[in-house]
This record gives structure tokens, C-alpha cells and sequence, in this order.
């Protein structure tokens, strides 16, 4: 009789646990993410980091679902979320016992370039959890991988937050946080929602003083979680806003309002000569009038606009004589202008010589681009 109790008995501590680390193949919720552009993007980050709470705690539910198999979703809908950009990345998973391997914590994958197939195979692989909730472990081991890696860096913490060691957690934060200084932000995501734990997130992003903390419920979602990983992750490409179509966008054009179909220099400006084309060196008289015929032709269709004739050298030269050839220049397009037609009060001259250069003058090619003419249409 005694037998059959010890054996009872055994059998029934080895099914607990068993239980505490076996489960059912993990099968993940449907997602249908939302497809973030990466033309829309840039990289914000240099490097990312998924620590993943695979502690016994884990085990509990949430939402008809054990905390681990909702941790995974979230992590997994992150990963099919994340635009296929220039980055590193990372997945550590801490806990211990037979889940771990022994380990209390532990990379799974990376810290290599970002491929998101191979992020979800090593994702896949996490068979269970057990264990104590050693999430220092695993914030040191996920920074220990990053300490080679330069640029912005990420810490994205999927957990319950139940933990005995929180004094220690925070002081691993904050101890990495002064190695990487501004580099580094702390991103917690809470499964379930239990006080000390959501207490313990926001302490660890305030400690960071970078990012942010999420209960998970709040970003399930496909489109909570593209607006996650944009804000985490991402930043996004200024759209270009070229107002007058000149091919030069707003940002740079220091002309803007040109008349539609001018020729325009680097910097969005009208340009009416360049002495590659037009004059002689250091001369004033027009060697070639091709752009001047078509500056005319516009002028022509449009009667109402009226500027200055502004000209401009590189640096070659005294600056008195550079000076007094950009006005000569100036003037050789607006006598040009006036015998074909166009009515001398509409034109204005000024000479700049080198003082505007929008070019090095220290190349060949920055020279060219500062000998022009240029017409600044009246606003």
C-alpha cells in the first residue's frame, strides 16, 4: 500500500512539473498586419532588442490565453509589423529551469541584421515557461549584445512585471543607461494588468528617461501596432514639397515662385547664364544666347512678371573686379532682354560678384556653378 502512495505521489509531482514547462503547441492568433512602407521610413533605431518574460508567472491567464502565448502574439504581430529596413535586432528570453536550458536568461537570436523569417523561427522555437522571473539577467544579457553596436539603441520588454527583484531590474536599467547615455531607450509592454507590475514598467522608462511603457491589450491591434512600431522603431521621410515644380524641393529653394518652365540652378533660382555657356572668361559679352531666348519666350507669355538681373562670379580674382564683372554680365542679359522685345522697366540689374556663392569655389565644378545670372522675378 505504502508503494502505491510513493508511487501516486511521484507520479503526481512529476505531472506538476511537467505541467509547468509542457504545453500545448503554440498557435498564434490571426493577424492581418498593416503593411508599413518602407519608402515612407527610415531606420530610428540602430538596433532593437525583444526581452521576452518566459518565467513561471507566464503561465497564468489572461484573456482566455496563458501569459506567454499572449506575450508571443504581441512579439510576433511586432515582427510582421516591422518594414524590412536597415537594422540589428535581437530576441532574449529570461526565466529558468528545463525551458532555459538551465539558463536564467538568454539570446535566441542576433544580434545580427534584421530578417524577420528567422526572427519568427527563433520565436517559434520557445517551447515554454518556468522558472523564476529573472528579467535583470535578461536585460543584461540583451545589452551585453548590444555593446558593439553604435547608433540608437532599443529595449522592448515583453513581461508580467511580477517579479521579487524589482529594486534590481531598475538599478540594471539604470546602470546601462549611463553607459549608453541618450543612445538607449526602454520600451516595457505589461501582459495582464497587475498593479506592481504596471508600477514597475513605468518606473523602468521613467529610469531610462527614454520611451515609453504599454499595457499589451493596447496595441494588438494591426493598426495600434503599426502606429507602435512607427513611434518605437521608425521615423518617417519628409514628404518632398516642391511648390513651383522647378524640380528643387521647398526645403532648399532659395527662388521659390518661379514661373513654370524656367531653367533653374541647385538652388531653385532662374538661372539666365552660366560662362560655361555664355560668356568668355572675364568677359561681359553673351557667347551663346540659347537659355536667354527661352527666358524671353516666358517673358513674353507672361507680361506681368518683372525682377532683377542678378550676376555673380566664383572667387578667382580681386573682389573689386569680380564685382564690377558681375554687373557687366548683368547688364549684357538685360540689353539682350530689351532688343528682343521685352520693356526696359520690367528689368532691374545688380551685380553680387563673389559674395553669393552657392557652390564650393574650392573644385572646377563649384566655380562653374557660382560664374551665373540669375533672374529674381518680383513678388
Amino acid at each position: 500500500m505504502r508503494m502505491n502512495i510513493q508511487s501516486t505521489l511521484i507520479a503526481f509531482l512529476a505531472a506538476v512539473l511537467l505541467s509547468a514547462c509542457a504545453t500545448k503547441p503554440y498557435s498564434p492568433e490571426p493577424f492581418d498586419p498593416v503593411i508599413l512602407d518602407p519608402s515612407a521610413f527610415r531606420s530610428g533605431v540602430d538596433s532593437f532588442v525583444v526581452i521576452l518574460d518566459a518565467s513561471a508567472s507566464m503561465n497564468e491567464k489572461h484573456k482566455g490565453r496563458r501569459n506567454f502565448d499572449y506575450a508571443r502574439d504581441v512579439v510576433a504581430r511586432l515582427n510582421e509589423t516591422v518594414p524590412a529596413l536597415d537594422y540589428h535586432a535581437g530576441l532574449v528570453v529570461f526565466g529558468s529551469g528545463r525551458c532555459l536550458d538551465g539558463e536564467h536568461a538568454t539570446l535566441v537570436y542576433g544580434m545580427k541584421p534584421y530578417q524577420r523569417a528567422k526572427f519568427a523561427r527563433s520565436l517559434d522555437g520557445l517551447e515554454c515557461a518556468s522558472g523564476g522571473t529573472h528579467m535583470r539577467e535578461g536585460i543584461d544579457t540583451s545589452n551585453w549584445s548590444l555593446v558593439t553596436r553604435a547608433g540608437n539603441l532599443a529595449l522592448i520588454i515583453v513581461s508580467d512585471f511580477r517579479t521579487t527583484d524589482s529594486s534590481d531590474v531598475v538599478a540594471s536599467v539604470a546602470k546601462w543607461k549611463r553607459y549608453y547615455g541618450e543612445r538607449m531607450c526602454v520600451y516595457p509592454v505589461q501582459i495582464d494588468d497587475n498593479p506592481g507590475g504596471r508600477k514597475l514598467m513605468k518606473k523602468l522608462a521613467q529610469k531610462a528617461d527614454c520611451g515609453f511603457a504599454v499595457n499589451a491589450d493596447e496595441i494588438v491591434s494591426p493598426d495600434a501596432m503599426a502606429g507602435y512600431v512607427t513611434r518605437v522603431l521608425l521615423r518617417e521621410v519628409p514628404a518632398v514639397i516642391d511648390s513651383d515644380s522647378d524640380g528643387v524641393s521647398d526645403d532648399t529653394d532659395q527662388c521659390p515662385g518661379t514661373p513654370a518652365g524656367v531653367r533653374v540652378n541647385i538652388v531653385g533660382c532662374w538661372v539666365l547664364a552660366d560662362e560655361n555657356v555664355q560668356f568668355d572668361i572675364n568677359k561681359a559679352v553673351i557667347k551663346d544666347a540659347r537659355i536667354l531666348r527661352e527666358a524671353v519666350q516666358i517673358l513674353v507669355r507672361n507680361p506681368g512678371i518683372s525682377g532683377e538681373i542678378q550676376g555673380h562670379t566664383d572667387s578667382s580674382g580681386a573682389a573689386d573686379y569680380n564685382m564690377a564683372l558681375s554687373l557687366r554680365r548683368a547688364h549684357a542679359v538685360r540689353d539682350y532682354m530689351i532688343s528682343a522685345g521685352i520693356a526696359p522697366q520690367r528689368l532691374r540689374v545688380k551685380g553680387y560678384g563673389e559674395e553669393r556663392p552657392i557652390a564650393t569655389n574650392e573644385t572646377h565644378e563649384g566655380r562653374a556653378q557660382n560664374r551665373r545670372v540669375e533672374l529674381h522675378p518680383d513678388r
